[in-house]
């Protein structure tokens, strides 16, 4: 496949993609980022594939040249195995040894370079997380921000454009003598180009010591708690794109505070969030995203606000009873996450109104302080977000 044929077949998965999305079709769309993933793949084995048969034609002793087919069968056994050693016990233990800076025997040390030597770029030197630890921080981050976990995610390198529309003029019924009006869709763009999210957290050579079963849980849940909190704060309350400022994904909260006019931002007052209020931010989602609108707020903001909600006969609207989340109210389940700061309350279908997008996967590097005997672990990731439309989001902010 020639380049520009890899970029036109990449032009229309691409424009499909982003036509499901448009129509709402999140699941639909989300196998269409894999198959834009599969297609980046497979130019990218090409084009080792290419370079490996030119280093073999330039091979003044080579007198057979291997058929593309047997280099085809080789590189694709060569990934295969790489994949099969990245999700190992085997380079689960050989990373962790070397985390701890514990020398590797030789075959920790054959399959530790096996899943490095695949993924390191001169951009890119951190060391492979493995994926039962990846998992791992995921699910953590997801139990402490739903917001995050709720939220349309693909896997997408370079930079991936939305296409955003959120208005149409109304359908009309017209007489024979009328001629039809053109209706009129109001499309935006948006960039997803990634944003660098480093978060560094310190292990004393002390705590280094304790074995490995106990030291992977243990780097794991540390991890979660840094990272989590940088890719739950970008999803909700990320600055965007500012001048002058380090570039960040842009939160929903955010969005919704700078729109004009702010059409999807209601008020309260404090201790006296009303039922009205609850409906009022309720009936602010467009009737297209309403299945699926779960509420997010912190602990404080549920049970100070939110679980005090009573109707106009003083019966209590929130209940406690339900098979998700911490309760329910106005049909829509309310979720805990810590991303959200004090007053705050969001609705909002998270998985039809934000995409986020992992441009590259976590990967992880270490420094030692000899002198303060500590090593610093510095997790690493490029991560971008963007709400797809507001009409998905309406927010209650205490006054």
């Amino acid at each position: 496949m020639t380049r520009e044929e890899y970029l036109a077949q990449r032009k229309n998965l691409m424009d499909s993609a982003e036509k499901l999305l448009n129509e709402g079709k999140s699941e639909d769309a989300e196998k269409a980022m894999k198959d834009i993933e599969q297609l980046d793949q497979n130019f990218e084995n090409e084009a080792k594939q290419r370079a490996n048969l030119e280093a073999l034609m330039n091979n003044a002793g080579f007198k057979t040249i291997e058929s593309m087919a047997s280099l085809d069968e080789k590189v694709a056994e060569e990934n295969k195995d790489t994949k099969k050693a990245h999700t190992s016990k085997e380079y689960l233990n050989a990373w962790a040894k070397t985390m701890k800076g514990e020398e590797l025997t030789q075959e920790e040390e054959k399959i530790y370079k096996m899943v490095n030597a695949y993924t390191h770029t001169t951009e890119n030197t951190g060391i492979v997380i493995p994926e039962t630890i990846t998992k791992g921080i995921f699910d953590e981050v997801s139990e402490v921000y739903p917001f995050w976990e709720d939220c349309m995610k693909t896997n997408v390198k370079g930079v991936l454009t939305l296409i955003k529309a959120d208005e149409s003029s109304e359908a009309a019924w017209y007489t024979e003598d009328l001629e039809v009006e053109d209706a009129e869709e109001k499309f935006l763009k948006d960039s997803l180009n990634g944003c660098e999210l480093a978060r560094n957290t310190e292990i004393s050579w002390k705590l280094k010591e304790m074995a490995i079963e106990e030291f992977i849980p243990f780097i794991q849940k540390r991890l979660a708690e840094k990272m989590g909190k940088g890719l739950a704060y970008g999803a909700t309350h990320g600055a965007g794109i500012v001048e002058g400022q380090k570039p960040e994904p842009l939160g929903v909260v955010t969005a919704l505070l700078k729109e004009d006019g702010t059409q999807q931002v209601g008020t309260y007052e404090s201790g006296n969030l009303a039922w009205g209020d609850i409906t009022a931010a309720r009936g602010r989602i467009k009737s297209k995203y309403s299945k699926g609108v779960a509420i997010y707020a912190n602990s404080t903001t549920i049970w100070n606000e939110i679980a005090n909600v009573t109707d106009v006969n003083g019966r209590p609207m929130f209940s406690s009873i339900t098979n998700e989340g911490v309760g329910k109210i106005a049909g829509c389940t309310v979720k805990e996450d810590d991303s959200m700061e004090d007053g705050e309350i969001l609705f909002s279908n998270a998985g039809a109104g934000y995409h986020a997008n992992i441009n590259k996967a976590m990967s992880i590097t270490t420094q030692e302080h000899n002198k303060k005997r500590i090593t610093d672990y510095c997790a690493y990731a490029i991560v971008d977000g963007s709400p797809r439309t507001l009409k998905a989001h309406s927010l209650l902010k205490r006054e």
